[in-house]
């Protein structure tokens, strides 16, 4: 919902563009500082209570940001908000990787990804409807409220897992942080290679649509409507992806999806009218959609099985510094030169990233899995993680 409002809230402030990529990736920067201690605050703790208290401290600063005017409290809420993040979004898929079999993961992890994304679809159209007839600050109101919904949600359906694990890890010596960076350390560097391109690309997107509709002159409406319908398109992928990933290997849909963001990003500054953008805007969603949860998937796979949410607080931190960076270059690039310079710088990675998958990044899905049919039984919890898969 924040999206298509987000930098117009930011630049009633009084602020320009490069403030405004800076407030963009305040929450990117908050849940790269906090990836890690929420990685091992859910092995401490267990899944469901760092999921609630993640989404509870979401609603509350969400109804604060409602009433702030100036920039400098907006900054600290958003890294605060960057904190609820990491304790949510970790929690969650150490859940799914401790719980989903490796030869299910793929498609399990693309379908995670498109129920995220249907509510990207749909987020952005209903914050874009709010903003422009009731007021921008009411945007944040409906996010404290859909938090509210999403405790409930929790409550009811969501069973611990992770407690007793903490206990049984603690006993065996084995939830040592360090020791997960030494065990994994060559998977987190070439894996981390795809993760901070994906996401640098992925945010400096989210940045450039709202901005470029704006430099166009659409209303925020507008605006909304085009970011909806590329979700759209974005939520359409998920179920191929997932059958691609599983049936032939991971790098199948990553790659094409480096591919199209990059050329998306790189036709953006060429478009001048609501058609002409909105087409890009459903190309890169398009391209997104490759990508259904693509990293998700590779970090689950690389994860080692008694140290999961440890290694998946890690392979968060590599994929939001990607993720932070990617708002603050847009910014700062449209500051010194033209927004649509900045198009063409994250293309480039778009590119760069697509190059290093190919080269860099180790195929997850092990070769017997890959003979596997995707709808066979599946192998035990845990078949693929790490310390079992070859490159």
């Amino acid at each position: 919902m924040l999206i298509p409002v987000l930098p117009s809230f930011i630049e009633e402030m009084g602020v320009g563009i490069g403030l405004a990529g800076l407030g963009v990736s305040g929450v990117l920067i908050g849940t790269m500082i906090f990836d890690v201690p929420a990685g091992l605050l859910v092995g401490r703790f267990g899944h469901k209570q760092t999921m609630l208290v993640g989404t509870a401290l979401l609603g509350v600063i969400a109804l604060v940001t409602a009433f702030t005017t100036d920039f400098p409290a907006l900054m600290v809420l958003r890294l605060l908000s960057g904190v609820a993040m990491a304790l949510w979004s970790i929690s969650r898929m150490a859940y799914v990787s401790d719980t989903v079999p490796s030869a299910a993961r793929g498609r399990t992890l693309a379908t995670f990804g498109g129920v995220g994304r249907f509510g990207a679809f749909v987020g952005p159209v209903i914050g874009g409807i709010i903003g422009a007839q009731i007021s921008l600050e009411a945007v944040f109101i409906a996010q404290a409220i859909m938090s509210a919904a999403t405790m409930i949600m929790l409550i009811a359906f969501t069973q611990e897992i992770g407690g007793d694990r903490a206990d049984q890890l603690k006993r065996q010596g084995r939830s040592s942080l360090m020791r997960t960076l030494i065990d994994n350390g060559s998977g987190l560097a070439r894996g981390g290679t795809a993760m901070v391109s994906l996401q640098l690309v992925r945010r400096g997107r989210e940045l450039l649509l709202p901005l470029w509709g704006t430099h166009l002159g659409l209303d925020v409406d507008e605006i909304g409507y085009v970011i909806g319908a590329a979700a759209a398109m974005d939520m359409a992928m998920f179920a191929p992806v997932g059958y691609v990933m599983d049936r032939y290997g991971r790098k199948y849909m990553s790659i094409p999806s480096f591919l199209v963001l990059g050329a998306g990003m790189a036709l953006l500054p060429l478009t001048g009218d609501i058609w002409t953008f909105g087409a890009i805007g459903v190309f890169t969603g398009f391209g997104n959609g490759l990508s259904s949860g693509a990293m998700m998937t590779l970090g689950a796979d690389l994860a080692p099985r008694q140290r999961a949410s440890e290694f998946i607080g890690v392979w968060r931190l590599i994929g939001d510094i990607g993720g932070a960076s990617g708002p603050i270059i847009v910014g700062q690039i449209a500051t010194v030169v033209t927004l649509g310079w900045s198009s063409l710088f994250i293309a480039g990675f778009g590119f760069l990233g697509a190059s290093g998958v190919y080269f860099i990044v180790p195929e997850t899905l092990r070769r017997e899995e890959k003979q596997t049919r995707p709808d066979a039984s599946p192998d035990p919890v845990g078949s693929g993680s790490a310390s079992d898969s070859g490159d």
